[in-house]
């Protein structure tokens, strides 16, 4: 199933309570099953500040109806070495 999730310039995704999260937790994202739902949530948002550069990102849910693209994200980013800010220092 095909679902819409909103994403920041700066990789902040849409929650629920339409603040900006880092999408951690996929079951607080704003999610749509239409586009143009989540167009129009994109519409009241740019209203609100005209300066948000936001894209409409369409992804694959899963079984409970959260992205499984965040999903992956998250996965990826937990696996990433604890050290990485040491090799880049260096």
């Amino acid at each position: 199933m095909k679902i819409f999730i909103i994403k920041n310039h700066d990789g902040s995704l849409l929650g629920k309570d339409l603040e900006w999260v880092d999408g951690a937790n996929a079951s607080l994202l704003f999610t749509a099953q239409h586009r143009d739902i989540a167009l129009n949530q994109l519409i009241e948002l740019n209203a609100k500040n005209i300066h948000l550069r936001a894209e409409i990102i369409e992804c694959e849910a899963d079984k409970k109806g959260r992205p499984t693209l965040v999903l992956e994200a998250a996965a990826l980013l937990s696996e990433a070495p604890a050290n990485a800010d040491q090799i880049s220092a260096a």
